[in-house]
């Protein structure tokens, strides 16, 4: 059996974060993807798994920002149990709308790309559960859309042996004006 908490970190960790209410807007820009994780933003998301009984809500603070010809995401989780984590993407361009990603618990680089109005990521991410003595390879299909509100809503559906095993939902409301600051991990 999936050890809980080994599971929501893995999966709480793989999704770039998303807030909002209203419909997505019709079509994307060839520089859509950095306009739309560019700056701080604030948000709720919720990961369920019926697979092991998984229902939490976490909090996300995401920092975007260009790194010289790359694009840098900070993302740092609280979970409702007041665990934190923090996960650092590093995106790089390969071709106009589409980027390749790394993260610290990737199996391999991420696909990036925009389709119809949204940020398209897959990817796989190694979970090593607690009393599991192997890492399971996870993978993750993720849609970020920038709602007509301003705000962004980021659906992901993580699947093991090509199996659904879970999803994750996050609504994120970036700050006008860039605001500074952001929480730190506790390390709890």
């Amino acid at each position: 059996m999936i050890d809980r908490r080994g599971f929501l970190l893995g999966i709480a960790a793989s999704a770039p974060a998303a807030f909002a209410g209203a419909a997505p807007l019709p079509s994307a820009k060839p520089d859509f993807f950095e306009t739309v994780f560019e700056g701080l933003a604030i948000g709720r998301g919720r990961i369920k798994s019926g697979v092991v009984g998984l229902d939490r809500g976490f909090l996300v603070w995401t920092t975007g920002r260009h790194r010289g010809r790359d694009f840098e995401l900070d993302q740092i989780f609280r979970f409702d149990d007041g665990k934190t984590d923090r996960r650092t993407w590093r995106f790089h361009r390969v071709a106009p709308g589409r980027w390749l990603g790394e993260r610290q618990d990737l199996a391999a680089p991420a696909t990036v790309w925009i389709e119809g109005g949204a940020v398209r990521l897959s990817y796989d991410i190694w979970m090593r559960p607690a009393r599991r003595l192997t890492a399971l390879r996870l993978h993750c299909e993720d849609r970020v859309t920038r709602l007509a509100s301003g705000a962004l809503l980021s659906r992901g559906t993580i699947h093991r042996l090509g199996l659904p095993v879970g999803t994750v939902e996050t609504h994120l409301i970036p700050e006008a004006g860039g605001a500074t600051s952001t929480p730190r991990p506790s390390g709890r």
